[in-house]
Parts: C-alpha cells; sequence; structure tokens
C-alpha cells in the first residue's frame, strides 16, 4: 500500500514538473501578440494627452500600465512625475510611445507607431526580447530600440527597453 502511494505520488510530481517548462513557441506568439496589441493602442500621432504631469499619469495608469510589469511601471511613473514638459521635448527612451509637442505648439504628448523588427528568444530568462523600430525617423525620440517582455502574473508585459547599437 504505501509502496503503491509512493510511486503514485512520484509519477503526480514528475507530470507537474514535466508542465512547468517553457514553453518557447507559446512563448513567443503570446509575447508578439501582446507586444503589437501595445504598439497599437492608439494611431500614429494621435494625441493622448495634456501636457500635464497628472494627465500624462492617468492616461498611462489606464491605457498603457496594465502592458507593462510592475517594476517598468514604477519606473516610467518616476520619470512623468518629474519631468518639465516644454523644457527639454525628450521624455526619454522609457516612455518611447509618446512624443511631446513643442513649445510653440504646446498642445500635448502624441502616440508614436513602431514596428517589430526581430524577436529572440531568451530560454535562460524565459524572456522574449524584441527590436522595434520607429516608422518616422526622429531626431528626439530613439528610432531603434530593445525591448525585453516577461511573464508577470499569467500576461506577457513589457519588462524594459535599451536603446539598439546602430
Amino acid at each position: 500500500m504505501i509502496k503503491g502511494t509512493k510511486v503514485l505520488m512520484l509519477l503526480s510530481v514528475s507530470l507537474f514538473l514535466s508542465g512547468c517548462g517553457f514553453n518557447e513557441e507559446e512563448a513567443l506568439e503570446q509575447s508578439t501578440d501582446q507586444l503589437e496589441s501595445f504598439l497599437t493602442l492608439h494611431e500614429e500621432r494621435e494625441r493622448v494627452s495634456d501636457l500635464d504631469n497628472d494627465d500624462v499619469l492617468s492616461h498611462l495608469e489606464e491605457d498603457v500600465f496594465p502592458y507593462l510589469t510592475e517594476s517598468y511601471q514604477e519606473t516610467i511613473s518616476d520619470k512623468v512625475k518629474d519631468y518639465d514638459f516644454n523644457e527639454k521635448l525628450d521624455l526619454g527612451k522609457d516612455i518611447f510611445f509618446l512624443d511631446e509637442s513643442s513649445k510653440e505648439y504646446n498642445n500635448g504628448l502624441f502616440w508614436q507607431t513602431f514596428r517589430i523588427k526581430e524577436s529572440n528568444v531568451d530560454l535562460e530568462n524565459e524572456s522574449i526580447n524584441y527590436s522595434i523600430s520607429l516608422d518616422e525617423l526622429s531626431l528626439v525620440i530613439p528610432n531603434n530600440l530593445n525591448i525585453e517582455m516577461i511573464e508577470e502574473n499569467g500576461d506577457w508585459k513589457l519588462n524594459s527597453v535599451s536603446e539598439l547599437e546602430e
């Protein structure tokens, strides 16, 4: 009886552990769908916010944050809280998806459209890295970026952004 119970327990544990592996194809498909959904939240150059820190944060929390990991949300929140609009016109790589209008226009933040160029699966870290590029060249916003996506709470989310070396 004890021997049968041990065998059954070992079989259950092995079945459980075999189901916990990282599925590369599924991860790539799900993360790509999520990234494409994020990149097309708004139309190119669609006005998404006033030049006001609270308005920007409100918009980000409502529309954008569901696509970001908690740590990336904190990074962006900190930058937006401290950002001086109409001063440097550079939200930086972390907020790559928004572009500030110049001072003479003073009419808000606009969505930037990027396209996915390629993807790479990092099996060791169970993450997916994407290189994306801006549809229209910009002198202010980085044109080519690397996006790292990880699974958090069962959903694929943007975790970090870095500039690609050209």
